[in-house]
């Protein structure tokens, strides 16, 4: 198997509500094939999604747990602290809760999180060490 991941998914309970998040409040563009169960976004190297609880449920024949933070936290990555700062302030007035603000961190970098709608966690930071290209993508090494 090649070492990669093609599509994070987030089982929501409100797709309607996740959806103005991203694509209202974020500016996000949904991609074809997006309907009123899933929501596909085109990332960088990889695609996104966000899942109706109830048909990701369905798909799985099993119940969900409802704890949304339970161990995987999604990351943005911004190339300045600057614009951590500003796509923290986009998030929170599109709907976010602040978890913590940004600051600088302990191993070198500036962070802080949000819960999106529906609990997920979304770190917005800067990196000094990793380059990120024109696209978004990112680079591991500095």
């Amino acid at each position: 198997m090649e070492q990669r991941i093609t599509m994070t998914t987030l089982a929501v309970d409100d797709l309607a509500a996740s959806r103005q998040f991203f694509e209202g409040g974020l500016g996000w563009t949904a991609a074809e094939g997006s309907n009123d169960q899933i929501a596909f976004y085109q990332l960088p190297g990889s695609a996104f999604a966000l899942y109706s609880r109830a048909a990701l449920e369905k798909d799985l024949g099993r119940t969900l747990s409802r704890d949304t933070i339970g161990g995987i936290t999604l990351a943005w990555n911004g190339r300045s602290e600057g614009e951590v700062d500003a796509a923290f302030e986009q998030a929170v007035a599109a709907g976010a809760d602040v978890v913590t603000r940004p600051e600088k961190t302990f191993w070198g970098g500036y962070s802080g999180y949000v819960a999106i709608p529906g609990g997920h966690l979304l770190e917005i930071a800067h990196n000094p060490f990793w380059t990120l290209a024109e696209d978004g993508s990112v680079s591991l090494t500095g």
